[in-house]
């Protein structure tokens, strides 16, 4: 309706001004740190995408920029609640405006009401969409730094690997993870392998095959694993789930595995 859109086009500067100045009086954690004049910016933007898609009758211009706002939000720590919030503000102020400026008009009313609900659900969407898929990759890209971690294995000294382990352990973790050792182990000709689980928040009866099979595939290699990093409560917990090692040696510091490492070489040397 052409009254609505004249009317919006006419007062957008004082309503990007009200929704500012209630979005910062709300201290709303993330606009709260912006400057006012950097959140004028960006309401004006939404605004001008609103009474864009007014005219054209669909909400495709305000769903394409909420959608990269939300992907950019994301990335700078935002949260989708302040993030939904900022936008309900926005039109809050719109809504009662017009309330105001077609009191007598119920037929602009109407019109801006369903509006409302259309654009308002529709950019909700995709702001909150946007906001997920890219918390999700950061999320992912997250995993994978720890996943790279858990299975880079370290030279400690001459013929001992270390393989620090880290998060939890799957399937596919563990293939991975004993694929790096297996290759490392033959690069580096090691004779000993320290499985670190100082990392692993439990060793249960789903991670414990793992690190057996894992040592078993380090022994066929002519190479004697040990598990080091075994603290007194992930003791606890194997002892109380009947973890079976499989006779795999175990020690509770880093520093005993090493020394316990050193020690073996030594004797396999002198012999």
């Amino acid at each position: 309706m052409q009254r609505v859109i004249d009317a919006f086009r006419e007062g957008l500067d004082a309503y990007v001004a009200e929704a500012c100045d209630r979005a910062l009086a709300e201290r709303n954690p993330f606009y709260s740190r912006l400057s006012r004049e950097l959140l004028c910016v960006s309401v004006t933007r939404v605004f001008e995408a609103v009474l864009e898609d007014l005219e054209a009758g669909t909400p495709r211009t305000l769903t394409a920029l909420l959608g990269a706002v939300g992907a950019q939000r994301s990335a700078q720590g935002a949260k989708i609640s302040d993030m939904l919030r900022g936008f309900e503000v926005g039109f809050e102020v719109l809504t009662e405006r017009f309330a105001e400026r077609f009191r007598d008009d119920p037929e602009a009313r109407l019109f801006w009401e369903m509006a409302r609900s259309r654009f308002s659900y529709a950019g909700a969407a995709a702001l909150a969409d946007a906001f997920l898929e890219a918390r999700e990759a950061i999320t992912q890209a997250q995993a994978e730094e720890i996943f790279e971690l858990s299975a880079r294995v370290l030279p400690l000294a001459r013929g001992v690997l270390l393989l620090p382990l880290v998060g939890r352990i799957d399937g596919a973790r563990a293939e991975c993870i004993l694929e790096v050792l297996l290759a490392a182990v033959s690069e580096h000709g090691a004779k000993v392998v320290l499985l670190d689980v100082t990392g692993l928040p439990v060793v249960d009866e789903v991670v414990a095959p793992h690190l057996v099979r894992t040592a078993s595939a380090v022994r066929l290699l002519g190479a004697t694993p040990a598990l080091v990093g075994v603290r007194p409560n992930l003791a606890r917990t194997m002892v109380a789930g009947g973890v079976d090692l499989g006779g795999l040696v175990t020690l509770a510091r880093l520093e005993d595995g090493l020394h316990w490492a050193l020690g073996l070489l030594g004797r396999s040397q002198g012999r």
